[in-house]
């Protein structure tokens, strides 16, 4: 956000305060001067009168609950001089509800003040250039918190030493063999079949598709196209800063994008000669809450925007032909057992229906259209308004969109939503290969600095393979080749001509890459006969029995050596699980790789075939929040560095639950994530043994509410803050911390086997009443046994659809005797319903459970009015309410309406709600 943008936001905050501020100390004089005289009468009647008197002009809102029974009060105090049944008691009863009133709007005005100097602090941080958690005021800002000098050593000799890896990648030219690279595809493509000798092969018929790209495809830039490129431009984090902000200013500007459009057609028009400009290019450098670091251009906002809008045609392009492809013969279907002709005839005269039917709804059918719809090609958008998928998002609020199978919104899903969808699906997998074959095996692999290390000569002789003319081939050349200057080098910095790779965060970079790695795809699917390797970007991941993988792993590899690559061994490996039942037990196959199979934090153990958490990674990044945290400076960055980190970072990472997951992972997560907070907020003894290795830690207090009411004492003198105050959304004047456990808690009750079995049981106990995911599987099997002498029973009392059976015919000597139940389940994968109904239910995300509103709550939720909501999610109608608000206002709204007469702690129209909203849009930008 740029200085402009701050200093505006800075103002309008700071008058609101004012008006804030002079509203209290009135309302404060006046309330003072009543208790005054209310403490100098001697009687209790009188003191009630003087209370009574004048409340409406103390400003105390119209909407007060007080104010319903202030008229009953009158006439009871009428009635008290008069009627001896009015006691002493009651009149003291109703100065004590009065008084309560006063001090319920004092307190009001106080923590709506404390939100104001919080969200000042917080925007003051940044422009001053002190610590924050907000990016600083540069076309690239620096991340959001700093430190003292010392910390930010450690940061910088990290990013040194990745930035000398980068540099070695992408400044020197690496010269793959192109003849071999030729011979490779179209000994790969080649072999792809002819459907008749008269038409084309598929290979063929895509080469045609691709050579007709040109201007028609492209067409023209109109306003809208141009605001959806800018929104895809933002949404790929190419820019921070001032840039950030006049793209996002762009957006409301009509007349202004006119013109850009036309000038931008004129570029369309001569992208011949199109070139860099002006150069060289600035590069930043930006770290992630994963510890890495990432390299983004600052080109000028014309280039970004011309470059989004021809990546984003050439990228929905590919994902059209490549889908064509993807559909035709040449790809081939399955590497497991499959039916044919003469026993699909003979299942179909024993049942009466045509197995057709069922194999429609299969597993195996189920699965290919799911790996069309949410794994092939993913980093291509489907259509040009889709958005660009950002391969390195990690801090997404969108990631836990649903991931059950046949949600229609499948494309529209977010990286992060596809990464835990991949991990649901392996689960699965690995419960059904281990009962239906008694063994599963899976690999994984990734290429070594895949972005920056892609040899130019490797895209461009792909591309001109697939049928791509010189003039494109050219276009993209210049595009690869880009001369880069690091901004932090200073004026005198060295001008490098990039050699290898591709840019980070441009939608024609993705499309290059992903142009490629389809060979891939194509390569180990011809190679396993059937296979999928299922792939996010270079993360390659492939499973199924032993041979598929071996067969698959050396397809891979020959790919690799091929292209110019070299796989990551340290993100390689691979994993034998044998059902437990089984009596054949055997090792990994030599020919896999040897390595730990890992998915964020979690890593899967044979010997339980369960993912379990990798402590020595959590605590890692425990240690890294801990700086993090120290470097922020204001008490809202400390809290928005916390929610993406704690809540969203490790939350990610340990795995979305779901039913293939089963209840044990949701008590390993719970369980964790009690365990990085205890070491974040650890005891005295052990902090001071930190902080001899780890200088300018300044983590106080056992927990993070503790933490922030020390923080807001020290800072702002106010005392015992209430975690209401601290958990509740912006909307009700709250500071919007997340608790990452509230959703797994609320899921885990999904895993038990009845509704009636006890939360409060031993640890012991707890693992007794957790459902297994394996029982879903069992269960079908169960199913499948029952449906089987349903049919057989039929078959012999002449209820099997006759008519039908008798147009296929006699399909065997002994065809009066049912099949046997070995062959009735002999293809569960195509012919099986209850399996397919359990393959579907374990992928599924298991609902939340709604806690139960209280009727105190119910009561302050009537007389609540939301007319700004920022905060996704809540809701001032409970019905309307996501699961996670109604337990954090269950939890902690009691005291909260106690204290404050309801559950609002402040009026709208003090609160900072809008500018809160927009503040906390940004992503984190991390120290280091």
């Amino acid at each position: 956000m740029d200085t402009e943008v701050l200093s505006t936001l800075q103002h309008v905050t700071k008058r609101k305060l004012e008006k804030l501020d002079s509203q209290r100390r009135s309302y404060e004089d006046r309330k003072a001067s009543k208790l005054q005289k209310v403490a100098s009468e001697q009687q209790a009647d009188r003191k009630v009168e003087v209370l009574v008197k004048d409340f409406d002009k103390l400003g105390i809102p119209a909407s007060s609950a007080i104010r319903t029974s202030l008229e009953n009060i009158k006439r009871f105090l009428y009635q008290s001089r008069h009627d001896p049944s009015v006691s002493n008691a009651l009149l003291e009863e109703w100065q004590s509800d009065l008084q309560a009133e006063l001090d319920i709007h004092s307190r009001k005005y106080e923590y709506a003040s404390l939100l104001g100097r919080l969200v000042t602090e917080w925007i003051e941080r940044t422009k001053d250039g002190g610590p924050s958690s907000r990016p600083r005021a540069s076309s690239q800002g620096s991340d959001d918190c700093s430190s003292s000098a010392s910390f930010e050593q450690i940061g910088r000799e990290e990013m040194h030493q990745q930035r000398r890896e980068w540099e070695s990648y992408a400044f020197n030219e690496k010269q793959p063999d192109k003849v071999a690279i030729k011979t490779y595809l179209e000994n790969l493509f080649g072999s792809s079949s002819k459907l008749k000798k008269v038409t084309k092969t598929p290979y063929q018929l895509m080469r045609d598709k691709f050579q007709k790209f040109g201007k028609k495809e492209l067409g023209r830039i109109d306003v809208a196209a141009l605001k959806t490129c800018i929104k895809g431009v933002l949404r790929e984090d190419l820019f921070t800063g001032e840039k950030r902000a006049v793209l996002v200013d762009l957006q409301s500007r009509t007349p202004v994008l006119k013109e850009m459009a036309d000038v931008l057609n004129m570029d369309l028009e001569s992208l011949d000669s199109w070139k860099w400009e002006p150069s060289p290019i600035p590069m930043h450098i930006r770290r992630q809450v994963n510890g890495k670091y990432r390299f983004f251009m600052d080109e000028e906002i014309h280039q970004a925007l011309l470059l989004h809008y021809v990546g984003a045609k050439f990228s929905t392009h590919l994902k059209e032909v490549f889908e064509f492809f993807y559909n035709s013969d040449a790809w081939r279907k399955s590497p497991q057992r499959s039916m044919n002709k003469a026993e699909r005839e003979r299942r179909d005269y024993y049942l009466g229906v045509k197995s057709s039917a069922s194999r429609d709804l299969s597993v195996r059918k189920i699965r290919r259209d799911e790996y069309e719809d949410k794994y092939f090609m993913t980093q291509l958008p489907s259509t040009f308004e889709d958005a660009p998928c950002d391969y390195a998002a990690d801090n997404d609020d969108k990631t836990w969109a649903s991931s059950s199978f046949g949600d229609d919104r499948a494309r529209a899903l977010t990286p992060l939503a596809v990464k835990q969808s991949l991990l649901h699906l392996a689960t699965t997998e690995l419960l059904l290969h281990t009962k239906l074959y008694g063994q599963f095996t899976i690999l994984q692999s990734d290429f070594k600095w895949f972005g920056p290390s892609l040899p130019h000569a490797t895209i461009l002789t792909v591309l001109k393979f697939l049928g791509f003319e010189n003039k494109w081939l050219e276009l993209f050349g210049r595009f690869l080749e880009t001369p880069l200057v690091f901004a932090q080098d200073g004026r005198d910095a060295e001008v490098h001509t990039r050699a290898s790779g591709i840019p980070m965060s441009h939608v024609l970079s993705s499309a290059l890459g992903e142009a490629v790695l389809f060979c891939l795809d194509f390569a180990v699917n011809r190679r396993t006969k059937g296979g999928v390797l299922y792939r996010f970007h270079d993360d390659l991941w492939l499973w199924g029995q032993e041979n598929v993988c071996v067969d698959g792993w050396k397809a891979i590899q020959e790919f690799a050596d091929v292209m110019g690559l070299h796989l990551n061994e340290e993100k390689t490996g691979s994993v034998q699980i044998t059902d437990a039942a089984s009596e054949e037990k055997k090792s990994l196959s030599t020919s896999l790789p040897k390595g730990v199979v890992r998915w964020g934090f979690l890593q899967l153990d044979a010997a339980s075939a369960r993912w379990v958490i990798d402590k020595a990674q959590v605590d890692e990044h425990i240690r890294e929040l801990r700086r993090q945290l120290s470097a922020c400076d204001s008490v809202l960055g400390w809290i928005h560095a916390w929610n993406s980190y704690v809540s969203r970072f490790f939350g990610v990472h340990f795995g979305q639950a779901a039913n293939c997951m089963g209840g044990q992972h949701v008590d390993m997560v719970i369980e964790t994530l009690g365990y990085v907070q205890r070491k974040i907020f650890e005891g005295e003894n052990k902090k001071e043994e930190d902080e001899k290795k780890e200088k300018n830690i300044t983590i106080r207090a056992d927990t993070v509410a503790e933490h922030l009411r020390q923080m807001i004492r020290d800072r702002f003198g106010v005392e015992n803050v209430p975690d209401g105050f601290l958990y509740f959304p912006v909307e009700l004047g709250g500071l919007d911390l997340r608790n990452p456990l509230v959703q797994l808690f609320a899921m885990r009750e999904e895993f038990l086997r009845s509704p009636t079995d006890s939360l409060g049981n031993s640890l012991e106990d707890e693992e007794k009443v957790l459902r297994s995911p394996r029982e879903q599987v069992d269960s079908a099997f169960e199913k499948e046994e029952i449906d089987y002498h349903a049919a057989k029973k039929r078959f012999h009392d002449g209820d099997h659809s006759v008519s039908y059976a008798l147009r296929v015919g006699r399909v065997a000597e002994n065809d009066d005797e049912f099949m046997s139940l070995e062959e009735y389940t002999r293809f569960r994968e195509e012919t099986s319903m209850p399996l397919r109904d359990a393959y579907l239910a374990l992928m599924n995300v298991p609902p939340e459970k709604h806690v139960k509103s209280s009727a105190r709550v119910d009561r302050a939720l009537q007389s609540l009015v939301v007319n700004n909501a920022v905060t996704p999610g809540f809701k001032s109608s409970w019905e309307l309410m996501q699961p996670y608000w109604k337990w954090i206002v269950e939890l902690h709204g009691g005291p909260i309406i106690d204290q404050f007469g309801g559950l609002r702690l402040g009026e709208e129209a003090f609160l900072p709600i809008g500018l809160l909203g927009v503040l906390r849009s940004e992503k984190a930008r991390w120290q280091g």
